[in-house]
């Protein structure tokens, strides 16, 4: 883990509320926040840690705070995300339904961006959607396009348009990581997707990505790891990172400090180390 921020006890750690941060990529920003030395505070509809961390022990260190961005009083919803110096907003929604997704993503969010500067927040960090997923939208059906995009779209337009440029975008197209898979919304676990990120990265694949038009070349795009997204929004909410548009795994990866995914070489070194340990128990049989 990097070093904390809070060298010395006479100085206040900086402080950042993170909302939607009970899920899946919010909990890991909490982590990593809790790691630089950051005062964290969640607020989610549920108001608790999810299981996967529920035990651990800077778990402990976060205050999870419960309130909904689009129902319930504002001044409640103030409360909740508190007085921090950055707020980093995890929330998304998915789902088949147009005022659904609208109101998970941007409805959900310009409520966040309001809270968050009447709250005396200094900057905003939104997880939105790589570019080249969003251009892509003609693909999909129109649900996607008219929901899941223009909520995403409307949630970005309230951030510039309240914090300038202290608005930051992060802009992952596929999220891996965990242990699970899942369907709905899509994911793969950290192994697995560390071996498609490996396997993608490599020169061929980026031409291919290049050359083929919308969701094909999407396809062929590297997906980033929940844990260097996550390492990322922390950096940029403690000022660590320039950048205030970091579209792609490259450009996460890159303002994370990640290493290279390494997926693909373990698993071709598992299947080596087998083959040897099955060629030698060969041979001991023959003998």
């Amino acid at each position: 883990p990097p070093l904390s921020l809070s060298a010395s006890s006479d100085i206040a750690p900086p402080s950042v509320t993170v909302l939607g941060g009970s899920g899946f990529v919010g909990s890991r920003v909490c982590r990593a926040l809790v790691r630089s030395g950051a005062s964290v505070a969640s607020v989610s509809r549920s108001g608790a840690p999810p299981s996967w961390c529920a035990d651990a022990d800077w778990s402990s260190s976060v205050d999870w705070r419960a309130a909904d961005l689009t129902r319930g009083s504002r001044e409640s919803l103030e409360e909740a995300v508190g007085n921090p110096s950055a707020v980093v907003s995890c929330v998304g929604a998915v789902g088949f339904d147009v005022r659904g997704l609208q109101l998970g993503n941007g409805v959900a969010n310009a409520e966040g961006v309001r809270a968050a500067k009447k709250t005396g927040a200094e900057k905003f960090i939104y997880v939105s959607v790589a570019s080249e997923v969003a251009e892509s939208a003609g693909w999909l059906p129109y649900y996607f396009r008219d929901g899941y995009f223009e909520g995403k779209k409307d949630a970005e337009t309230a951030a510039t348009a309240t914090f300038g440029e202290e608005a930051t975008f992060l802009r992952p197209s596929f999220v891996y990581g965990g242990e699970g898979f899942g369907l709905f919304p899509p994911r793969v676990s950290e192994a697995y997707g560390s071996g498609v990120e490996e396997l993608l990265s490599k020169e061929g694949f980026r031409f291919l990505a290049d050359l083929l038009p919308g969701l094909l070349g999407v396809a062929f795009r590297p997906p980033v790891s929940v844990d260097a997204l996550a390492e990322a929004c922390a950096r940029c909410a403690l000022g660590e990172v320039e950048e205030k548009d970091l579209d792609g795994t490259l450009a996460i990866n890159s303002a994370a400090d990640w290493p290279a995914a390494t997926g693909l070489t373990e698993f071709i070194d598992f299947l080596k180390e087998g083959a040897s340990k099955a060629q030698n128990k060969l041979e001991e049989m023959q003998q």
